[in-house]
């Protein structure tokens, strides 16, 4: 086991607080984190793993371990060894592949404390927490109790599927109510939202009322009240869960938008330039975007172990192929080096595959990887706006077109305050486009338009529509606006653009030349 002592393993008192390698333990709340991110764990294998930090890197027998998890009771050691297991299995490997857990012949076990830091760099990326705290019910009725409590876990199970934020576990939120902390102590733990919600029953009606509230502030960021029967009341359940992570996910992410646009720039990290970048990642100038890149470039310097800032970084030049003049060859490459390397660090994260089969279709035109990947990805996190909008686009322009248009719909139904809203709406457009349903198409983009009229990519479409309906003078006014948004556009973009997606991208080129783009 000496490979492991070259992993960095730090014990740290402060505020009940011990960590090892990219873990850390809450003796507060009985939670364990690992990069930021909640670990389920039971609660005697947080005693376990508790006990075994403390020791500082000496070993700690058996005996004083059950004694430890199974205070007062006598148990076989049988489930000592139980326990042990599936701690290395949640533990995982170290960097150098050995167990964390080291077994000591005749004695027990230790964690080894290692004097330095070796092998690949771990991310220091702090995401910000989330608790989805128990609902309150009707005093005395047992019923509800039991709806809101099953109600909460499916929260808690459907949130954790989102990595742009952690999610505290269940027995961490509920001890929180139990021992009676208000918002402002429970930020004290690292929680920085907070989802809260009650539910009443009036004979068979229920009534679920849930908010989001950013702790740190006092602040309610959402709010939303759902009426349902009890008679349809696995149904209702379903219905309340997508909602409610519908507006959460946008509204954590919008938050932290503010949070670090706020923040002196001294003080950015890698997930703070990430979300400043986000902002100017979807602007339409060349200016904007090269300003996206560069801070995506910046979050990327400061932790190469960041796998959305890498893939998101991809997306900025890849971005410059779809509204700007184009990728240089060097950009090209390094846009599939910053896949590639998301992929490898963040595999199991499903917004980060998405995005990079992304990459994959419009860089290197491989569309059946592309489409494995998304289908991956969507069978991982449905509820994740970004995954499904991916999912759809990917589709519509190279799978799936009926699928991919089914997807923009549902995207837009779980997700109406998404930040990338208007690029939904513009989504059902150009399916409808590539479908012949030019009428359909206009009134999707005009509605895309309404959500955000500097959209370039609705025009395209809303001109593509209004030339092949013939409304010839509406699709010249639609260019005129496109080259005030962007002088340099021309046929050559678009036709560059299509490469992608073959001949189903046709009826948008012909449109636009129709329409009066320059060639």
């Amino acid at each position: 086991m000496t490979g492991v002592t070259q992993q960095a393993i730090a014990c740290d008192m402060e505020e009940g607080h011990r960590s090892f390698g990219p873990f850390v333990l809450d003796g507060a709340t009985g939670v364990l984190r690992r990069d930021g991110e909640v670990v389920p764990l039971g609660r005697r294998a947080f005693e376990l793993l508790a006990a075994l930090a403390e020791a500082d890197g000496a070993a700690v027998t058996k005996d004083a371990l059950m004694a430890r998890a199974w205070p007062g009771l006598f148990v076989e050691e049988a489930n000592l060894s139980v326990q042990i297991a599936s701690l290395r299995k949640t533990l995982g490997k170290a960097a150098d592949g050995q167990e964390w857990i080291a077994t000591v012949p005749r004695v027990g076990y230790r964690l080894p404390r290692p004097s330095q830091i070796a092998g690949p760099m771990l991310s220091s990326t702090r995401r910000p927490m989330v608790a989805v705290m128990p609902f309150t019910t009707m005093p005395d009725d047992n019923e509800q109790a039991y709806f809101a409590d099953g109600l909460v876990e499916d929260l808690i199970t459907a949130l954790s599927r989102f990595r742009t934020f952690a999610v505290v576990s269940r027995n961490a939120s509920f001890g929180f109510r139990e021992r009676g902390l208000d918002g402002a102590a429970i930020t004290e733990h690292g929680v920085r939202y907070l989802v809260e919600g009650m539910v009443r029953r009036r004979a068979t009606q229920l009534r679920v009322s849930v908010r989001l509230v950013d702790a740190t502030s006092a602040t309610q960021l959402w709010a939303q009240q759902f009426d349902g029967s009890g008679a349809e009341l696995f149904d209702f359940f379903d219905e309340v869960v997508v909602a409610v992570v519908g507006f959460v996910e946008p509204e954590v992410r919008r938050a932290e938008i503010e949070r670090a646009r706020r923040k002196h720039p001294g003080s950015l990290d890698a997930y703070d330039l990430y979300l400043k970048a986000l902002p100017l990642f979807r602007g339409t100038s060349a200016e904007v975007r090269a300003e996206a890149i560069a801070l995506l470039e910046g979050a990327v310097r400061l932790d190469p172990g960041f796998a959305t800032g890498l893939v998101y970084a991809a997306w900025a030049y890849e971005r410059q192929d779809t509204f700007g003049s184009g990728m240089s060859q060097a950009e090209r490459e390094r846009a599939l080096q910053l896949a590639e390397q998301a992929l490898e660090i963040g595999h199991d994260d499903p917004q980060v595959v998405a995005i990079a089969a992304l990459i994959l279709l419009s860089v290197r035109h491989d569309s059946r990887r592309a489409l494995a990947m998304l289908d991956q990805a969507y069978a991982a996190n449905p509820n994740n706006p970004t995954v499904m909008s991916l999912t759809a686009f990917t589709n519509v322009m190279a799978g799936d077109i009926d699928f991919g248009h089914r997807c923009f719909l549902r995207a837009i139904e779980i997700a109406p305050g998404a930040l990338d809203n208007y690029e939904l709406l513009v989504g059902v457009g150009i399916a409808h486009l590539l479908k012949g349903e030019f009428e359909a198409a206009a009134d999707w983009a005009l509605k895309s338009l309404a959500a955000n009229a500097e959209w370039v990519g609705a025009m395209w479409t809303l001109a593509a529509a209004q030339a092949h309906l013939d409304r010839m003078d509406e699709a010249r006014a639609t260019v005129a606006t496109i080259l005030s948004k962007v002088p340099g556009m021309r046929m050559a973009d678009l036709e560059r653009v299509g490469l992608r997606f073959g001949s189903r991208f046709r009826l948008q080129i012909e449109g636009l030349r129709k329409a009066g783009l320059p060639d």
